[in-house]
């Protein structure tokens, strides 16, 4: 019998041989009813193919082998690496708000916004990442550990170059709550201009911006960190220390059970301007002292 045989339509292959589900036998019958995809010469015959089933067994087998350990070389690769979640007791905070909708903004307009939280769990917050959904939506968020009662903010800002109609723009954080991700929301209108605006912070200047009242801290200006040194006689005693900005939001707040030097507070998250730190030791009066944060 001189035909050829070249190939069979329908045929679903086992993942590989016997290990993969099928027995042996299986496998011959499959290759006998020639339910097997076999390409041969012009000059094989097919008596001669029927003569070496085994033949054409080991070639299934080691095709499909073969086409595991292609899968296995070459798995499949995420297109966006997921943030780390820390590791340990989770807790959980809770916003003032979510979702701020800035109403119109003229295109190339800076939209900045300040998200108030407080760790309301019993464990220290840590936030792993804070990330926007694009690249025009920037956070800046604190990277110490908030304490149980603890207030802190993040700062987001949208530049809103090359955007026009309506926008709805996505923070998303990952700390250690459950879940694991909490999302904030910037959302509003962008209106088209002839040219591309920009928004430059007013320069400060100490008889413009500062209550001369206030009481000096240092570094003042600051673009990191801020530092408010007590009394010695103040050490033990609680304390409340409360950060807002001038128009009146709450940016930051700590309660101390028993001072013991040096507060500090990590600013570098804060937009540049002028801030005031409250600060109530004990059933003492609350003093104010205002300090710069510097772009």
């Amino acid at each position: 019998m001189e035909k050829a045989v070249t190939s069979i339509r329908k045929f679903h292959l086992p993942a590989s041989c016997s290990r993969f589900g099928y027995e042996m036998k299986e496998i011959q019958n499959m290759v006998t009813k020639k339910y097997v995809e076999v390409n041969i010469t012009d000059t094989q015959n097919y008596s001669e193919m029927k003569t070496t089933p085994f033949l054409v067994l080991l070639a299934i087998c080691f095709s499909l082998s073969g086409l595991q350990a292609q899968i296995s070389v070459y798995p499949a690769e995420s297109s966006e690496t997921a943030p780390e979640v820390p590791a340990g007791p989770t807790t959980t905070i809770e916003f003032e708000e979510a979702t701020f909708d800035f109403g119109s903004a003229l295109q190339g307009d800076i939209v900045t916004r300040v998200f108030t939280f407080t760790n309301t769990g019993d464990v220290p917050y840590i936030m792993s990442n804070a990330r926007g959904s694009c690249g025009c939506t920037v956070p800046k968020y604190p990277k110490e550990p908030i304490l149980p009662g603890e207030t802190a903010s993040i700062t987001v800002e949208f530049n809103t170059k090359g955007k026009y109609g309506k926008q709805n723009k996505k923070v998303t954080l990952t700390g250690n709550t459950d879940p694991a991700q909490i999302f904030l929301y910037v959302k509003g209108e962008v209106l088209k201009t002839e040219a591309d605006g920009e928004i430059s912070y007013e320069e400060w200047t100490p008889d413009e911006k500062v209550n001369p009242d206030c009481f000096v801290i240092y570094p003042n200006p600051t673009a990191e960190l801020l530092k408010l040194d007590v009394d010695a006689k103040q050490l033990g005693k609680s304390a409340t220390v409360s950060i807002f900005s001038q128009a009146g939001q709450r940016m930051a707040e700590r309660h101390i059970p028993a001072l013991d030097g040096t507060v500090d507070f990590d600013v570098s998250h804060f937009p540049p301007g002028t801030y005031i730190a409250k600060v109530q030791i004990g059933d003492a009066r609350p003093e104010s002292r205002c300090f710069v944060v510097l772009p």
